[in-house]
Order: structure tokens, then sequence, then C-alpha cells
């Protein structure tokens, strides 16, 4: 009788071992990604127009973004007019000066993988190059994406995420 009590304390105790380890825990590369992307809209009566990811690649994987400056732009509009050619202008705000880019390529859908993807399925995505910054102004760094006919987003990359953790 004290064998079988026994038994079923081990076994009612052995349910509340702590399952952190379990949970759900986004990977290393997901977590960055999310850290290095600031989000933006343009709202007009009260209604999302646009919305858009902009993702600074560089804060991501250092290794393979080094030579420039790269984002990936996501953008989800309800018009499509707004994925027409020179409706869409970026600029790069660095410390002292500011930079156009030097190159803008869309990504399609067979391009996707850990880094590029659209959080929407109805997303447009996008490859932004500037010319590489400096340290100092890396740390300061907005990207401003100017919509023609419907405003402007600025994105502030100036402010640092946190070091993970793992």
């Amino acid at each position: 009788m004290r064998a079988l009590f026994i038994l079923g304390l081990l076994v009612f105790l052995a349910g509340c071992t702590n399952r952190i380890d379990t949970a759900y825990m986004p990977g290393f590369l997901a977590e960055k990604r999310t850290q290095a992307t600031r989000k933006g809209e343009i709202i007009k009566n009260l209604r999302p127009v646009v919305s858009v990811f902009a993702t600074h690649l560089n804060e991501v994987d250092h290794a393979s973004y080094h030579q420039r400056e790269f984002f990936f732009i996501e953008i989800f509009a309800q018009d499509s007019s707004v994925f027409e050619n020179d409706v869409m202008t970026y600029k790069l705000y660095a410390l002292k000066n500011s930079y156009t880019p030097m190159w803008v390529r869309p990504i399609s859908k067979d391009e996707f993988d850990s880094i590029f993807y659209t959080t929407n399925k109805y997303a447009k995505a996008y490859l932004v190059a500037f010319p590489k910054l400096d340290y100092l102004s890396q740390e300061e760094a907005k990207l401003e994406m100017d919509l023609e006919g419907l405003g402007t987003i600025t994105f502030n990359f100036a402010y640092s995420a946190p070091t993970l953790k793992f």
C-alpha cells in the first residue's frame, strides 16, 4: 500500500515539471529579423492605405550584408497603383548626409527564405541598397519612403534593439 502511494505521488509530481524548454521560442535569425524591423503606415480617413515593414538586413546578418546598407521592404497596399514605377522613392539619412538608393529590385516569392519573406501573402517585397555608412552614421540611420500622392513614412533605425540572450 505504501509503495502504491509513493508511486502515485511520483506520477502526480512528474506532471509538475517546468515545460519552458518545449514552449515556443523563435529561432535566432527570426529574433534578429524581428528586432531589425520597423513598421510604418499611411492612414487616410481613419483607414490604413499602405502598411510597410522595413528590415535593416545589415543588423540581421553581418556576414552576408556588409558591403552596402541593405533594406528589405514589405509593402501591403489596397491600391495596386502604389507599385507602379516611380511612385515610391527612398532616401537614407545618415549623421551628416542623405543618400538615394544605388538600386531597388523586387523580390519574387521564389526567392523567399529564412530572411526574405513577407508576413502577408498579398504584400510585395523589395530589396533596396544604399552606399555603406560609417559606424556613427549607422547608429543614427533613418530610412524615408515617399509614396507620391499618399505621403511619407520615416523608419527610425537610430535606436538599437537589445542584445540577444541565447
